[in-house]
């Protein structure tokens, strides 16, 4: 007896603490302890300015119950306004919230004001009012799990008045508000619906907007038993968008979900869009909806459109049954069949069929999706799978594989763009994400370029995307490299390498270019880093090396240029010659880079042929694009079977090659070319001298059009 004695005497000395403590904090924690707290701590933590004018009032029990009067918040370190409000009143009560359940006996707001800005350097000034997420020693944010079913609500009412949210982007101007005159909900609970009715003005510029939408029906929603139910749900816009005219509406009759059951009628909707530019049509049917919460059916979920857009044209028919479970978050779309058509002066063959084969899976709760992805269309089979293990951040694998794709026939070359500012390279997009997979082309052309059996792995985790390994066939020859992009540094590197490739056919589809003949080897390795193009062409380091063999260079003969150096000094004029045919063969051709500071070096450039030596050290500036470079062409020790003067045997001219690499200008080094004269000729300083004065003086023209004439320039 005394034991239970003492157990009672101990509960009722808990159920007394907990009286003095309730009425302890009743008394404490008022209106102007809590005003006083959350100015300071505003100030304190984000630099932020609030006024409350007035007192609140607050009570404890049996609701936890705020009222307050105006109230105005800054923005952080300024005196901007991001917030205000005329009046704000929530009552909840604090018993049922021990049970998880959350009753609400009173909502209501009136004269709402937010102020959102995107800043120049894209960040917004709300970012520091959300904190900075918890994050596992890895350093991503932690997964979210289920924890169980939700709280069970129940909503007495609701009234909000006169909210306006607007919206400014300081780097495009683009504003968007938006005013919302009333909203009202009437009561929701688990077991009766309420009415819904929701009017707002959406108002904007760049692109100018001004449209009204109107939303009303009925809703009841249970979390706690997974149901839900919506009767007479009718969503209406209508309005403009710079000089177009947009319609849109939306129904849903009624729809009602259980555990035990799922019945529904069909849901419409339509969107219209009109302008002297553009054009859309848009219709969703979705079926009768069968089934229950745990296996949600939905026969056929249908998609219309037909859009135009400044002479570019699309249609799509997009079809797919509907599976969900509502306890498990998770749904299915097993067979999804889309046509795509795509015209317009865009695209080379004016009009594209996409055929489209798919089937889609996602587990909410579990955060998990995969995807089976196939299309047909020209002469390219296309197919891919992708599963995510993890949705937020992104956990992947992918698979893609292409029997052959020319994407020139969908492509059209546009004229060169102005010269923009040099803009930043974002890589945030890589921060976050984690995906490899793989990627196989039997055959690709793009550019003009023709490859292989491309075969190519990707791996993407801490914000560094890697290609540790890609191969291709390239013009008989092989490509392979690596490729290296780090985020974290903005950091760039690369190795390639050709061998055993015809440089001609390259180059003729390429660059439109027919300079060059040979076969050979190409490698390069590269790396850079920086936060914008000209940073990084500025910054780059590597070395490069080119060896091609069994050669020539097109559109000129260099050796017979030089034997008939010597008959051409002693003429009056020198004429264009036809370069048509004309070529320099070579046995073999080599040189070498070291990249230092965005400025190739090469020492070492050879060219050897029965005939001619080529030879050349310089610079090319890649990141100034500039070029200074000297090339000296040498006749060989023999001219037999040439049919050129024996004579002409070791002349050399020095061609200086400066300027923008973009249009480079050449000059010769006429120091270089007397030195050689004098020892291929004979004679002295003097008389050589007036043998050029004579060639290139009074005949017509300067030095340059002389020795433009002379090489067929």
């Amino acid at each position: 007896m005394k034991l239970f004695k003492y157990a009672l005497y101990t509960l009722g000395g808990f159920a007394l603490l907990a009286v003095i403590g309730l009425v302890a904090a009743m008394m404490i924690v008022d209106g102007a302890f809590l005003k006083n707290r959350l100015e300071r701590e505003m100030k304190e933590d984000f630099q932020r300015t609030l006024v409350i004018e007035g007192t609140p009032r607050l009570s404890l029990f049996p609701s936890v119950t705020l009222d307050l009067g105006r109230t105005r918040l800054s923005e952080s370190a300024s005196d901007k306004e991001f917030l205000s409000l005329e009046s704000l009143k929530v009552a909840v009560r604090l018993m049922p919230l021990l049970r998880k359940s959350l009753q609400i006996d009173a909502l209501s707001l009136s004269g709402l004001k937010v102020n959102i800005v995107r800043a120049k350097d894209g960040s917004m000034n709300f970012a520091d009012l959300a904190g900075k997420p918890e994050k596992h020693d890895s350093g991503e944010a932690p997964h979210t799990e289920s924890r169980g079913k939700p709280p069970a609500i129940h909503l007495a009412g609701a009234k909000i008045e006169n909210v306006a949210l607007n919206y400014r982007d300081e780097s495009t101007g683009q504003t968007i508000a938006v005013l919302v005159p009333n909203l009202d909900i009437g009561p929701i609970a688990n077991e009766a619906g309420g009415a819904i009715a929701f009017r707002a003005d959406i108002r904007g510029t760049k692109p100018q907007v001004e449209v009204k939408i109107s939303l009303g029906g009925n809703m009841r929603l249970d979390l706690a038993k997974e149901s839900f139910e919506l009767k007479g749900l009718a969503f209406e816009a209508k309005g403009g968008m710079d000089r177009d005219t947009l319609s849109a509406t939306f129904s849903a009759p009624e729809v009602k979900v259980t555990p035990d059951k799922a019945t529904g009628a069909g849901i419409a909707g339509s969107l219209t869009l009109r302008g002297p530019q553009r054009s859309v049509d848009a219709t969703l049917k979705v079926s009768a909806i069968e089934g229950s919460a745990a296996a949600l059916s939905i026969a056929a979920f249908v998609l219309e459109l037909d859009a135009k857009l400044e002479g570019n044209a699309l249609k799509a028919h997009v079809e797919t049954p509907i599976k969900a479970s509502l306890t498990d978050r998770s749904w299915e779309l097993p067979a999804v069949l889309a046509n795509l058509t795509f015209s317009g002066p865009a695209i080379p063959q004016k009009t594209v069929t996409l055929p489209l084969r798919a089937s889609l899976k996602a587990n909410l709760a579990k955060q998990s999706a995969s995807a089976d992805f196939s299309t047909k269309f020209d002469e390219s089979t296309i197919k891919a799978t992708f599963a995510a293990s993890k949705l937020q951040p992104l956990h992947a694998k992918f698979d893609l594989n292409v029997d052959r794709l020319n994407l020139d026939r969908y492509l059209v070359e546009k004229p060169a763009a102005e010269a923009q500012p040099d803009k930043p390279i974002d890589l945030s997009a890589l921060k976050g994400p984690q995906v490899e997979g793989k990627v196989q082309v039997g055959a690709l052309q793009v550019k003009q370029a023709k490859l292989q059996n491309i075969k190519a792995e990707i791996k993407l985790s801490g914000g560094k995307l890697v290609v540790p390994h890609y191969s291709a066939g390239l013009y008989t020859g092989t490509l392979s490299g690596s490729l290296t992009v780090d985020a974290n540094s903005n950091r760039f590197q690369l190795a390639n390498k050709l061998n055993g490739v015809f440089i001609g056919p390259l180059l003729r589809d390429v660059a439109k270019k027919d300079l060059l003949e040979g076969r050979g080897n190409l490698s390069l390795d590269v790396e850079t880093t920086g936060s914008s193009v000209t940073a990084l062409k500025k910054a780059l380091a590597g070395s490069a090396k080119v060896e091609l063999k069994d050669g020539a260079i097109k559109g000129i003969n260099l050796a017979e240029s030089l034997r008939n150096f010597k008959s051409t000094l002693g003429s009056k004029s020198a004429q264009r010659g036809n370069d048509s045919g004309k070529k320099t063969d070579f046995s073999e051709m080599s040189a070498s880079f070291v990249i230092k500071g965005g400025v190739a070096r090469n020492d070492d450039l050879k060219m050897a042929s029965p005939f001619l030596r080529l030879a050349g050290v310089g610079n090319v500036d890649i990141g100034n694009s500039k070029i200074d470079y000297l090339a000296k062409a040498t006749l060989a020790a023999t001219t037999k079977g040439q049919g050129g003067p024996a004579d002409a045997v070791g002349l050399t001219v020095p061609v200086k090659l400066y300027g923008p690499l973009e249009k480079p200008d050449w000059s010769i080094d006429f120091s270089g070319v007397l030195g050689s004269v004098g020892g291929a000729f004979g004679g002295g300083a003097g008389k050589i001298t007036e043998q050029l004065k004579s060639a290139t003086g009074a005949a017509g023209g300067g030095v340059k059009d002389k020795l433009k004439g002379l090489f067929g320039r």
